[in-house]
């Protein structure tokens, strides 16, 4: 089983699939968000395809200084890309047929552009973006 990686974002969603023993994460492709019926009728070809059992999207969590105990703080909450995310999550949990979690993607945009232009040369770096999101959290789920 695999597990595919979103980085959700108003005008594109970025996706990433890891291989099947959830060790490696791939960038797979851009979707233009047009529609929720699309996105969801794509995420459900996608899982079909690559054997997806699970899904990771990437929260834009904040860089404030504090105590972090949970990744979702009370000021991530407020920020409006935050709520987009968590109401995308909440959209793919009661539509979809997968479990969900979220996983922090601070800087993971950044490092995108810098791994397109450096090593990768080509292709969409929302699909970099998923892929470094993906990543973090197998490397997660591996030391666990």
């Amino acid at each position: 089983m695999a597990i595919l990686g979103i980085d959700y974002g108003a005008k594109k969603i970025g996706l990433a699939v890891s291989d099947e023993q959830q060790k490696l994460a791939l960038p797979l492709e851009v979707l233009i968000n047009l529609s929720q019926a699309e996105i969801l009728n794509k995420i459900k070809e996608i899982s079909q395809k690559y054997n997806i059992d699970q899904i990771v999207v990437g929260v834009p969590v904040s860089f404030s200084a504090g105590k972090k105990e949970t990744l979702l703080r009370e000021v991530d909450l407020q920020n409006q890309q935050m709520k987009e995310v968590l109401a995308f999550v909440s959209w793919l949990k009661e539509k979809g047929d997968w479990p969900v979690e979220v996983e922090d993607e601070r800087l993971s945009t950044k490092m995108a552009n810098g791994l397109r232009r450096d090593l990768i040369k080509k292709g969409p770096d929302d699909a970099v973006a998923a892929m470094l999101i993906l990543q973090s959290y197998l490397d997660k789920k591996i030391k666990n």
